[in-house]
């Protein structure tokens, strides 16, 4: 006689088709581990734009104290470009002024003699400006005055000489002279200086 044990195959069925079944609270704990991991990441990221921002804010303020260092620097340069400017006209005034620079002595002492090697001829004014010398007097004859001309051209003192005004004026004859007095360069060797001779055995 054959015993079949209905019980143990109707267990095996029921094992069989039954599901796995997941706790109540098992959703909610992820949602909250999702929401955590948003959170941290987003907090990251925050922090890391945070931090490139506060480097940029740096970079800028170096940048503009740097730029502020160089303003002055500028400013600081410009001034003395202007120093520089101011002084070298004043050295090239001063150099003018000494390259121009006329005696008083020289040039009354060189006239002079040029009126005492003229006769007939008497100075009235004398006007100086720097190197220029306007002059005017009165000559006995035009050829006293053409002479007190060649005597001053003679001195080697003075240059650019012009004559004019001259005038008949009561058997005399008014002049007004204006020349430039600048001191005659160097000769050369072996040649005479203007306004004197040379001499010889």
């Amino acid at each position: 006689m054959i015993k079949v044990n209905l019980i143990g195959a109707g267990r095996k069925k029921a094992r069989a088709g039954s599901k796995v079944a997941l706790p109540n609270t098992f959703t909610p704990v992820l949602m909250a581990v999702v929401a955590l991991g948003f959170a941290a990441g987003g907090y990251l990221w925050y922090s890391s734009l945070t931090k490139q921002v506060t480097e940029l804010d740096n970079r800028i303020k170096q940048a503009q104290a740097q730029k502020a260092a160089l303003d002055k620097v500028i400013q600081a340069d410009t001034i003395f470009e202007g120093r520089k400017k101011a002084l070298e006209n004043r050295v090239k005034l001063i150099e003018s002024l000494q390259k121009n620079q006329v005696s008083p002595v020289l040039a009354l002492d060189q006239l002079s003699e040029a009126i005492d090697r003229t006769q007939y001829v008497w100075l009235s004014n004398l006007d100086q400006a720097n190197a220029i010398f306007n002059m005017s007097g009165t000559g006995t004859s035009l050829n006293a005055i053409a002479d007190f001309y060649t005597n001053l051209t003679n001195t080697g003192y003075f240059k650019n000489i012009d004559v004019a005004n001259a005038q008949d004026n009561n058997g005399n004859y008014s002049f007004s002279l204006r020349a430039e007095f600048a001191p005659p360069k160097p000769a050369p060797a072996g040649q005479a200086a203007p306004g004197t001779t040379a001499g010889g055995n």
